[in-house]
């Protein structure tokens, strides 16, 4: 699909007799102009969204392909097959072709802006780090005018490349590997294009997509001296992706009506903890590697409690995403496990609240191992340690839940 600019968008609406700049405005006018966005652009425009369309600026940002000057783009499983953080950073496959297409756009003018749920940069020791310091890697963190890597909203962090790289947010094209991802990226900041082919791309290893990217959204970059010199500028590192920018992220998490479904764990559950405990480690007290029959023994046991917690939001179910242990005896948390893809949403403060509750006590002691790697988990021992144990999360039963 072919970019379409604001004057080509502009003359075709003059042309149409449905420019909302002109005229007299009025239901059906709003109504036919609607029905040529999705007919005529393949624009898919939510019924909820509809009446909120005013202006001409709203209609043109419906538009699915627009010129673009950013292009911002996940890590896991988009630059590269695998997630540094859990598969470790020597594990993950690159996608060598799309990352030496995204260089080939960069060239042309087109800011690259990476934005990645990870530890943030570290002085070259954190996990995402280490990938890009792989000599088969072609980018590097050099070559990304804006490095937005935290456990903050991408939208946040999208808001502050745009001020960071002093652009509109509708000058970005944004690519994610995670439905999730791209699904709150329409609803918190709809003017962004974001691409929808993502599995399509991905199952063929990425290939061709940053040509595909390029003869659509940039086909207009490079074309001055000015364009080349924009992408080639140093790479912003922000420390807090939405500090100043009116983007709350109490706000945003209000709006994603977290659900989580807590439950004694049971014996269908096994794989999935003996997967998380396997690969989690980010959010992971103590990384003890438990196998499958060490968490039928745990279920088993009188003595312990082994909880499970199924988050979903208003954009679908994730399925199990943390897990707590509890030695009854010593009054303990002796694992505390929480996948990546369910951080910054107060799910660990649901789960500790709620293991409170499950043995009427007001607190429980946590065990804890620092490591190279859990830091976020040590930041949330000291959140709660110093009180702050709200969450976002409203609770849910499970089926099949066991008293």
């Amino acid at each position: 699909m072919t970019a379409v600019s604001e004057r080509e968008f502009r003359n075709a609406l003059d042309a149409l007799g449905l420019n909302p700049e002109h005229g007299v405005w009025d239901s059906i006018r709003h109504f036919n102009l609607v029905m040529e966005l999705e007919a005529r652009w393949g624009a898919k425009i939510p019924i909820e969204r509809v009446e909120r369309l005013k202006t001409f600026s709203d209609f043109y940002f419906c538009l699915p392909c627009r010129p673009a000057k950013v292009l911002a783009v996940d890590a896991d499983n988009t630059l590269w097959r695998g997630i540094a953080s859990e598969d470790g950073a020597a594990a993950v496959e690159p996608y060598v072709e799309f990352q030496k297409g995204l260089l080939d756009l960069r060239a042309k003018g087109v800011m690259l802006a990476l934005l990645s749920k990870n530890d943030p940069p570290d002085g070259g020791v954190s996990p995402l780090e280490r990938v890009f310091a792989r000599p088969d890697m072609p980018l590097s963190l050099g070559d990304f005018a804006f490095v937005g890597v935290n456990w903050e909203p991408k939208p946040g962090n999208l808001l502050a490349a745009a001020h960071a790289l002093n652009v509109g947010t509708d000058s970005f094209v944004f690519i994610d590997d995670s439905p999730h991802e791209r699904a709150q990226m329409r609803a918190h900041l709809p003017e962004v294009m974001t691409a929808g082919e993502v599995d399509g791309w991905i199952a063929r290893g990425m290939a061709g997509v940053a040509e595909e990217l390029g003869e659509s959204f940039f086909a207009d970059m490079g074309r001055t001296e000015e364009d080349v010199l924009r992408a080639r500028r140093t790479a912003a590192f922000p420390q807090a992706a939405c500090a100043d920018l009116s983007f709350s992220k109490a706000e945003y998490l209000k709006t994603l009506s977290l659900t989580v479904a807590p439950s004694r764990a049971t014996e269908a559950d096994v794989p999935r903890l003996a997967q998380m405990a396997g690969k989690t480690n980010q959010f992971n007290a103590t990384t003890i590697r438990r196998t499958e029959d060490e968490f039928r023994a745990l279920i088993g046991d009188p003595s312990k409690r082994v909880y499970v917690y199924r988050l979903e939001d208003k954009f679908g179910a994730m399925g199990i995403v943390c897990y707590v242990v509890i030695d009854l005896a010593a009054f303990r948390i002796t694992d505390f496990v929480m996948s990546c893809r369910a951080m910054g949403r107060t799910l660990e403060q649901f789960a500790y609240r709620h293991a409170c509750r499950e043995l009427n006590v007001d607190s429980l002691a946590i065990d804890f191992r620092a490591t190279a790697k859990n830091a976020p988990f040590a930041a949330f021992i000291k959140r709660v340690a110093g009180g702050e144990t709200e969450t976002y999360c409203a609770e849910r039963r499970s089926e099949g839940e066991r008293p």
